[in-house]
């Protein structure tokens, strides 16, 4: 029986924050507005409603920026295959647990063509065997839903396999909820007493792969 892998997309296999700073520092310049990049970009979530283009309405309204964010959506869309970028270790080690049989996937929240258009832009999809993107799936991590249907698709069992990703709340709570190993890419993060407990905390997605592989 094959074993199944899971992972995040968004800053666990790619760098998806890192690519979202490029961009908004070049924006802000042009725009000869000032503020808090790195803040903005930590804190985005404060301005999500649901809607695909709610962390642009919220560039516009923090950097008071004289700007259309459904332009800057279409924007970002164009130039962020030029800007993401996989971690360091990442598609090596998708190759590496491929040669020892495991299935593997990609479960992500976002919206379909977004996701998907990250998903291409860095050459992912050949990597790995099955995508679950919550908006085109109708379940969103933690729902054990999203989970069931990579394991089913991929053909592996959730029993034994793993889930790695950067949100205690989505990735580690789900993982958890539905029986798999996970792993949480901690970024310089602390875990606290009462978020959701990682059986690993790793600093890097690479590290997920050696951790994978060395689990009889």
């Amino acid at each position: 029986m094959p074993r199944l892998a899971l992972f995040d997309l968004d800053d666990t296999l790619i760098s998806s924050k890192g690519a979202f700073i490029a961009w908004t520092e070049q924006l802000v310049a042009a725009h000869g507005a000032a503020g808090d990049v790195r803040w903005f970009a930590d804190n985005e979530h404060i301005f999500w409603t649901g809607a695909p283009d709610d962390a642009f309405r919220g560039l516009v309204e923090h950097f008071k920026l004289d700007a259309d964010p459904a332009e800057l959506l279409a924007d970002y869309r164009l130039r962020m295959v030029d800007l993401l970028k996989p971690f360091d270790g990442v598609l090596d080690g998708l190759e590496a647990l491929r040669d020892a049989g495991w299935r593997i996937g990609i479960v992500t929240n976002g919206f379909g063509e977004f996701q998907n258009a990250k998903i291409d832009a860095v050459g992912l999809r050949a990597f790995v065997d099955v995508v679950c993107i919550s908006d085109v799936e109708g379940s969103w991590k933690p729902e054990s839903k999203i989970f069931q249907l990579a394991s089913e698709r991929a053909g592996a069992p959730l029993e034994g396999g793993w889930m790695v990703g950067d949100s205690l709340t989505s990735d580690i709570a789900g993982g958890n909820g539905v029986g798999l190993h996970t792993a949480w890419v901690r970024h310089g993060r602390r875990l606290g007493t009462t978020d959701p407990q990682p059986e690993q905390i790793i600093e890097g997605t690479a590290e997920a792969f050696q951790l994978i592989l060395s689990r009889p």
